[in-house]
């Protein structure tokens, strides 16, 4: 965005240095950025324009994000992303909670290098099956997005290459699980064994389906892209 702002009020016989840090400078700022998310806002009203300046700017605004902790949830209305049941289609973060399951408490997601990769990722395998939906998240910004943007309308963002994944099971798959964990008690001491410090621990998950395994990483340690 460039324009020239016209300001009857800016002390003129002081440096630049200390004219940086003038008041009149941050209310001129605070008051640019709030139009400039209206105007943007505008633009989301018609969904091919918005399709197009999301392709040019969606760096930008994400860069917002993670710099911009005051407008980081205005800018968050504004983010599109694909998803595991949306093809080339980008839903909004708004519109993934309306689609989420009945007694989903989180936002699922997945970052990578590109869609087929995360599409095709053993870690999402368990969610999709059970008809979760997935965001892909697959511009490396996005790793810096998610780590300042930790729920979205009281939703709490959840990285599927991460520890701490829990999916809601009935009774008797609560059951039927319990007893595998049992009956593989074994199997995980001996991997764990034979790996040694090359993993934390050998555990039974439900997050996937097909896959033998897959290397999960520790909540609050690097994404598995990372």
């Amino acid at each position: 965005i460039r324009g020239v702002v016209d300001s009857e009020d800016l002390p003129l016989n002081i440096s630049r240095e200390q004219l940086q840090h003038d008041r009149l400078l941050k209310v001129i700022k605070k008051n640019l950025i709030r139009k400039s998310i209206e105007l943007i806002t505008e633009i989301v009203e018609n969904e091919e324009d918005y399709k197009k300046f999301y392709e040019q700017f969606s760096k930008n605004l994400k860069l917002g994000i993670h710099e911009d902790s005051k407008n980081r949830e205005k800018l968050s209305e504004l983010l599109r992303y694909n998803t595991s049941k949306t093809g080339d289609d980008l839903i909004s973060l708004k519109e993934y909670v309306e689609r989420m399951k009945e007694g989903q408490k989180e936002i699922f997601y997945i970052t990578g290098e590109n869609k087929a990769s995360v599409a095709n990722s053993p870690f999402i395998e368990g969610l999709k099956k059970r008809g979760y939906e997935v965001l892909y998240m697959v511009d490396p910004i996005d790793e810096y997005v998610i780590q300042q943007l930790k729920e979205y309308d009281g939703k709490k963002l959840r990285n599927c290459t991460k520890e701490g994944l829990e999916l809601e099971d009935d009774d008797e798959e609560k059951k039927k699980r319990e007893e595998q964990k049992v009956a593989f008690e074994g199997t995980c001491k001996f991997i764990k064994e034979v790996l040694g410090d090359k993993i934390e621990k050998c555990s039974l998950g439900t997050r996937l389906s097909s896959s033998p395994c897959a290397l999960v990483t520790s909540e609050f340690g690097w994404s598995a892209n990372m």
